[in-house]
């Protein structure tokens, strides 16, 4: 028997169509897979209208009221691993690294046994095996960064800091600033807040013209142009998968080496984005934290400054 970790209820509103119900709620929580949501009605946990529903192809109406039982995750055996990062800065209740392209924030279901970062904490810092920690799969994470996407990360050291910096991310406490290299020259600053969600028929890609979108704000401005392309700071208020990347591309300002949303380039053989910046303040104690950008974005803004 399963037991439940949260009960979520969604109302699907469409007049003009109908929709398969596994598609839907996995367009409404595209961080877990429609395989996923298909075993869960599988095992009975999902119900429409207050009847269980056992058929992934079950057609949803308007105004249908559904009904999602998340069980409890399966444990994953998490082992502490040599990983390769930089540790910045050491507080009594956190940590801030700098983590380096390639490497995977916390463990993929799709990836399972390729090393994380996460395993490298667990070999680095005994604490974050602690029993507080038991029921998290992800112990000490609060915020991610994509696999190649370089820079600083806040890591929890413990579970109550875990709590309260996540905390901090959802109200928008912390204060996070990025450096791209993007296509072209856009305004020298600006705001963009296209909502971002799943996009319509690429599963793996996010979207501003997604289902079911969730707004999403960027603000940036140009530090320097090249021939062909610009370095801009992005500071993003909210924070959306691939949100830097998605908006970047919406306005036609694709990041460089971005394979996905931009452009590739024989320079770099990953999206040129690094979180740069972090700042917040915690327990009445204020933090800044700068990391210039690793050797392959260093690499990439000498050849386009020297084809200038």
């Amino acid at each position: 028997m399963n037991n439940i970790k949260e009960t979520i209820k969604l109302i699907f509103r469409d007049t003009n169509k109908q929709i398969r119900l596994d598609k839907f709620l996995f367009e409404q929580n595209p961080e877990y897979s429609r395989s996923y949501f298909q075993n869960l009605i599988d095992e009975g946990l999902i119900s429409v209208n207050d009847k269980i529903i056992t058929k992934n192809s079950y057609k949803l109406k308007n105004e249908d009221k559904i009904e999602i039982s998340i069980p409890e995750e399966k444990q994953i055996n998490l082992k502490a691993q040599k990983v390769d990062f930089e540790i910045v800065n050491i507080q009594p209740d956190f940590l801030i690294i700098n983590k380096p392209a390639g490497l995977l924030t916390h463990f993929a279901q799709n990836d399972p046994d390729k090393p994380s970062l996460v395993n490298g904490l667990l070999y680095k810092f005994k604490e974050l095996k602690d029993e507080s920690f038991k029921d998290t799969q992800r112990p000490g994470i609060v915020h991610r960064l994509d696999k190649n996407t370089s820079g600083l990360l806040i890591i929890a050291r413990n579970i109550k800091a875990q709590i309260a910096l996540s905390k901090m991310f959802k109200d928008r406490a912390i204060k996070k600033t990025y450096l791209a290299l993007v296509k072209g020259h856009p305004p020298k600053k600006g705001k963009i807040d296209f909502s971002i969600g799943r996009h319509p028929y690429k599963k793996h890609m996010m979207s501003h013209m997604g289902f079911f979108s969730k707004k999403a704000i960027t603000y940036y401005q140009v530090i320097k142009n090249y021939k062909d392309s610009s370095l801009v700071e992005a500071r993003i208020i909210t924070g959306r998968t691939h949100q830097i990347r998605v908006h970047f591309s919406a306005i036609g300002h694709g990041i460089i080496g971005d394979e996905i949303y931009g452009y590739n380039s024989k320079f770099i053989d990953r999206q040129a984005l690094h979180s740069w910046k972090i700042s917040f303040e915690l327990n009445g104690q204020k933090f800044n934290y700068l990391k210039p950008v690793p050797k392959d974005f260093s690499k990439l803004l000498k050849a386009v400054n020297s084809n200038s």
